[in-house]
């Protein structure tokens, strides 16, 4: 093929992916945002601390328990010796300690006069109240007691002051929830229940994750014919075609940094475990969970306001992003030589010097060991969660994974170094 033809269908083919690939970039950098916000909020309607850790969900099943035991307890024939016998036990100890108190408040007091009203006091309580006789019907008043709590009216009563002293035990113990971000959560979605919001939520999470993974997989092929095409050119790459690899890979870099590079998550799947008989569960509790950009660090450590946090995310921000984004422009600058950029001292610097400085491979490789340590970390402590108590079932799941973005910055950093190698061959060219 003609040389003018060759260079004007590869610059075609190379604008058509470049088009492509910013459309799609753009929009898989909509849908994973939305996703991380979705999944954000889900794992925040799931957080431990309104459902495992909250005292009033506690109350509430203890409640409800409580309050089945009662309306389901029967008399039976093997039951009631049984109970009869513990309220006897119960009721003797009662008498006891009234004789004994009765007994101590007679005897008070050290002069005449006192012990003389004392005795008179404990002569007529003698008199009035035999509390051997007392203690000997104590086996008839089980027995009413036991006819009494068999009335439905008994048993409602004895429900009610169960119920109101579980709940002014936990108002008086425990310090209430707060729901503001619980709220806030479903604000954003405009929803008022959590149970039937959390379903369309999660739908919509999983089709934005599906989609967006599929855009970001045509992204790289995009880019990647990009870098073939143009790799044919080599060492007569024209300059509008550098000028496409440079916008294809700052595209990569912007879906790189844009969107969540790995989530971290540790959650209870079910806890269940049985309490006076009855099952207790508590499903779906999430321990701990994070969707972070690049960018989403850097505003985090910025909000601190601590010094020390300002001074890692300028550090995070020159190093991942701009002097990465900085090594791009430089090299394209320095291969086409525009208006004599090529000699400009930093220009040279950023594209022929500064790949020590850039630390962008350096934090692709730092991203693949966090996700290896914190997954590790994550399955060690819900192993050692699921299996340390008996009697209790422990179902947890560790979420932790690598998200598109993580595969869109290591694109542009494999791109960068392609960028780097043509612009090896066209400095060879210039030297020979």
């Amino acid at each position: 093929m003609h040389p003018k033809r060759s260079r004007l269908a590869a610059a075609l083919a190379v604008g058509l992916l470049l088009g492509v690939a910013v459309l799609l970039v753009a929009q898989s950098i909509s849908d994973l945002r939305r996703a991380q916000v979705i999944e954000t909020d889900l794992a925040e309607l799931r957080d431990v601390r309104y459902g495992l850790l909250n005292a009033e969900v506690w109350v509430e099943q203890l409640s409800a328990l409580l309050a089945h035991k009662i309306d389901t307890f029967e008399l039976t024939d093997e039951n009631r010796p049984l109970l009869k016998r513990n309220i006897e036990v119960a009721l003797d100890r009662i008498l006891v300690e009234v004789e004994r108190y009765l007994r101590q408040r007679n005897s008070r007091g050290a002069g005449f006069w006192d012990r003389v009203s004392g005795a008179f006091r404990q002569g007529v309580q003698d008199f009035l109240i035999d509390f051997n006789e007392l203690r000997a019907q104590v086996p008839t008043y089980a027995e009413a007691i036991l006819d009494e709590f068999e009335r439905p009216e008994a048993r409602a009563q004895l429900k009610a002051q169960f119920l109101d002293a579980i709940d002014s035990a936990a108002g008086a113990t425990f310090t209430a929830t707060d729901f503001s971000a619980y709220e806030a959560a479903l604000a954003r979605h405009g929803c008022v229940d959590a149970a039937a919001c959390e379903p369309l939520l999660r739908a919509e999470a999983d089709a934005l994750q599906a989609r967006a993974r599929g855009l970001v997989l045509s992204v790289l092929l995009a880019v990647g014919g990009m870098f073939v095409v143009a790799w044919r050119e080599r060492p007569h790459l024209a300059p509008e075609l550098m000028v496409m690899l440079t916008a294809g890979s700052l595209a990569l870099l912007a879906g790189g940094v844009l969107t969540p590079m790995i989530d971290v998550e540790a959650r209870i799947s079910e806890l269940r475990f049985t309490l006076l008989g009855e099952p207790v569960v508590f499903s779906d509790q999430v321990l701990y969970f994070q969707s972070k950009s690049i960018l989403d660090v850097v505003k985090v450590l910025a909000d601190t306001g601590a010094w020390d946090m300002i001074g890692v995310a300028v550090l995070i921000t020159l190093f991942s992003l701009v002097f990465p984004a900085l090594k791009v422009v430089a090299s394209f600058l320095y291969y086409v030589d525009w208006r004599g950029w090529r000699e400009h001292a930093m220009v040279y610097f950023f594209a022929l010097r500064s790949g020590k400085w850039s630390m962008a491979d350096v934090l692709v490789v730092a991203m693949l060991m966090a996700y290896v340590g914190f997954s590790g970390l994550v399955e060690g402590q819900l192993a050692a969660m699921a299996g340390s108590g008996r009697g209790v079932e422990v179902i947890t799941t560790n979420g932790t994974a690598l998200k598109p973005g993580f595969f869109l910055f290591l694109s542009f950093v494999l791109a960068g170094l392609v960028l780097s190698a043509l612009l090896e061959a066209r400095v060879k060219q210039r030297v020979s």
